[in-house]
């Protein structure tokens, strides 16, 4: 027995058949034509490498990153040991250890500068960069401390700092006041007879060993005075740079451009030529960070 609407039922039946199979061939369709496209999968390879290239430059910085912090603490921890020691011994073998250390530093420096060039994205080379420029300011920073540590050694001036260095400079200072009052109030030497001679030539022998003395002396004074000087204009300016480090854009350079200035200032008259090559390094440091150029007429 068939139901009355038999007709109006198969019309519908034929109707959801007819739309489901539309509903299902559509995303099938497009499913084709979507994986089936070269271009996709070539753009997804692509994106892969891209990716794993990414993550070796990624491993590479992390690697020499490591490498420079472990050279970095092994650095620290010989300096504490240098400030304690007092064997002769030891001492030279812990500053070949730094020496060593600082060698080693150079040469992982050097093969990220020359991964730097090879890099193919720009984050990576930013991040390669900034490590660059800072542990060149720690290698500039590290020459003025060895500077001073072997300036103190063949003076034998002990500095603990700005203030002592200042102490001792006034105190240098009032002893060459001492030796130039003492040369200039010294008698000139007396016309003697041809009867006294043989004393008269003793006595002027005396007069002159002991001008002698008086003017090496005077001579050593100036040297050391020049030389405390520099030594505290350079603490005064290296201040004023490592100030710098935590201010804005602008009082940074501000900061900056006050200590070049007295870095300069040094390099009117230096003391010696180790410290001309230390402030002439230290000026190339802030030159460089302030995007400046050595003129053809040297520093101004």
């Amino acid at each position: 027995m068939k139901p009355l609407n038999h007709a109006e039922r198969n019309t519908r039946l034929w109707k959801f058949t007819l739309f489901y199979v539309l509903a299902l061939a559509l995303p099938l369709v497009a499913s084709y034509y979507l994986f089936s496209d070269g271009s996709i999968a070539e753009e997804n390879q692509k994106l892969k490498r891209e990716l794993e290239r990414t993550r070796d430059e990624q491993h590479k910085l992390l690697v020499q990153l490591d490498t420079l912090t472990s050279h970095l603490q092994r650095i620290e921890l010989t300096d504490r040991q240098l400030r304690t020691e007092s064997n002769d011994l030891v001492v030279g073998d812990l500053n070949k250890r730094t020496q060593d250390y600082l060698n080693a530093i150079a040469v992982t420096l050097s093969e990220l500068r020359r991964d730097s060039t090879q890099m193919q994205f720009l984050t990576n080379k930013r991040l390669a960069h900034n490590i660059l420029r800072d542990f060149d300011l720690f290698r500039s920073n590290r020459s003025t401390v060895d500077f001073l540590r072997q300036s103190l050694d063949k003076k034998g001036i002990d500095v603990s700092g700005k203030e002592e260095m200042a102490a001792e400079l006034a105190q240098t200072k009032q002893l060459l006041a001492t030796y130039q009052a003492a040369a200039a109030n010294r008698p000139a030497p007396a016309m003697m007879s041809s009867g006294g001679g043989g004393g008269g030539s003793g006595g002027g022998g005396g007069g002159s060993a002991r001008a002698a003395d008086l003017q090496r002396r005077l001579q050593e004074s100036i040297t050391q005075v020049a030389l405390l000087s520099d030594q505290v204009n350079f603490a005064n300016a290296d201040c004023l740079r490592l100030r710098s480090a935590g201010m804005s854009k602008e009082q940074r350079k501000e900061m900056l451009e006050q200590s070049r200035k007295g870095f300069v200032a040094i390099l009117q008259n230096p003391s010696s030529e180790d410290m001309k090559a230390s402030v002439e390094k230290m000026i190339d440091s802030i030159d460089k960070e302030l995007g400046r150029k050595r003129g053809i007429f040297g520093y101004k």
